[in-house]
């Protein structure tokens, strides 16, 4: 991540109603955490294709470091075309290349029922639900846990 990518997506990413939750400048404390270098997480990148940016993704460990926490972003024109289990797909591909732990664990907001199904297509189960303060209230979350691949 760039700290000028960063504020691409911050400033001028505004996503349709109700993905409108997911536009950085929704929540201050948020904004603030994506746009600040010092306050970003262990894994930060930009996507880019053919130059253009098309989205980002962040991991950070969590459960002293046996998985990740991935939280990820596709342009806002970009979105609601299918192209979402393919993004996650990439991501997961690449922080597994990059000697990630495979087990991820991500949060996505209970109305995002798109969202919820490509996490699903890609192997993702529901852990848990759980109320989150954030965007001035309190909002309902699902956790999700993509577990290591079978082996054998």
């Amino acid at each position: 991540m760039t700290r000028a990518a960063s504020h691409e997506i911050a400033d001028n990413w505004k996503y349709p109603v109700p993905f409108d939750f997911y536009d950085a400048t929704a929540d201050p404390e948020d904004y603030e955490e994506f746009v600040t270098c010092d306050l970003w997480p262990e894994v930060f990148q930009q996507v880019r294709f053919r130059g253009a940016l098309i989205g980002f993704f962040a991991a950070q460990p969590v459960r002293d470091g046996a998985a990740y926490e991935i939280n990820l972003g596709l342009r806002p024109d970009l979105t609601g075309k299918g192209a979402g289990p393919s993004f996650l797909n990439a991501v997961l591909t690449w922080l597994g290349a990059h000697g990630y732990p495979l087990r991820t664990v991500l949060s996505v907001a209970a109305f995002n029922t798109r969202a919820i199904k490509a996490y699903q297509a890609a192997g993702f189960t529901i852990v848990r639900e759980f109320p989150q303060e954030t965007n001035g209230g309190v909002h309902d979350f699902i956790e999700m846990e993509r577990g290591l691949p079978d082996l054998g």
